[in-house]
C-alpha cells in the first residue's frame, strides 16, 4: 500500500485514530501503515499528544473528499493505462500488417535460371523477341530490366517470399517479350548482350552479332505491332 501518497494516510490518521473513518479507509491506512515507518511515527505522536476527552470534531465530508481524491487518482492512471494499451496494440498491428506485405506482396526474391527456358528469339525493327518459359511450378509477379556499365542487360524475374502456385492465366511465368535496343541506347551506351536473371545466375538470350530470324507475325501481332 506504499503507492497510496503518505500525504493522504495523514489526512486519514485523525479519522483513523478516532475510530470514525469508514471500514474502506480503515484498510487503506493499516495497510499503509504496515509498511510506512514515517506515518506509524505520526499516529504514536497523536496517541501520545491527544487526551481521549479533546478528541477532535470530525468532519466526515473530509472522509468523503480523501476517497474521492484517491479514486480520482485511480480512474486517471487506469485512462493512462488504456491509450498506452491502444498505441502498443496500433503498433503491433502495424508490424503485422507489414509483415504480411513484406511476405506476400513485396517483390524482393529473384527467381533462378535453373528452370527458366527461352526460345523463339527474333528481331523485328531493332527489337529482340523472346519467349520465357519459367517451369518451376510458381509465379512471377515482374520482369525488371536492369543495364550494366558494361553493356550487359539483365532481365529478372522477381516474386515475394512466400511464393504463389502458378495458375492459367499466367502473368511472366509463360509470356512473350521483348526489348526495343533503340530505347534502351538512348543513353549513348549501347547493349552489348540481354541475358535472363542476375550477373551471378544468367542465361543468354541475345548478344551482339548473333544471327536472328524475323519475328513471326502471330507474335507481332501479340503487341499489335502488325
Amino acid at each position: 500500500m506504499r503507492d497510496v501518497p503518505c500525504r493522504v494516510i495523514e489526512d486519514l490518521l485523525p479519522l483513523y485514530h478516532d475510530d470514525v473513518c469508514s471500514e474502506e479507509s480503515r484498510t487503506l491506512v493499516e495497510g499503509h501503515l504496515s509498511q510506512c515507518e514515517a506515518c506509524r511515527n505520526e499516529l504514536q505522536r497523536m496517541r501520545a499528544g491527544l487526551p481521549v476527552e479533546e478528541k477532535v470534531t470530525v468532519d466526515r465530508n473530509s472522509d468523503d473528499r480523501v476517497m474521492k481524491k484517491i479514486a480520482s487518482s485511480w480512474k486517471k492512471g487506469r485512462t493512462r493505462s488504456f491509450w498506452k494499451g491502444m498505441l502498443l496494440a496500433a503498433i503491433l498491428l502495424g508490424c503485422l500488417a507489414l509483415s504480411y506485405e513484406g511476405l506476400f506482396n513485396w517483390e524482393i526474391v529473384d527467381v533462378g535460371t535453373q528452370d527458366a527456358n527461352i526460345t523463339q528469339v527474333s528481331l523485328h525493327e531493332g527489337k529482340i523477341f523472346y519467349h520465357l518459359q519459367v517451369d518451376d511450378g510458381y509465379a512471377i509477379q515482374s520482369l525488371i530490366n536492369n543495364k550494366k556499365e558494361d553493356g550487359n542487360l539483365y532481365v529478372t524475374a522477381k516474386r515475394p517470399v512466400i511464393k504463389r502456385k502458378s495458375e492459367a492465366p499466367y502473368i511472366f511465368e509463360n509470356t512473350y517479350e521483348f526489348i526495343d535496343l533503340s530505347w534502351q541506347n538512348e543513353d549513348g551506351k549501347e547493349v552489348k548482350a540481354i541475358y535472363f536473371g542476375t550477373p551471378d545466375d544468367r542465361k543468354l538470350i541475345w548478344k551482339d552479332g548473333m544471327d536472328l530470324p524475323q519475328t513471326e507475325k502471330s507474335v507481332l501481332e501479340r503487341f499489335g505491332m502488325e
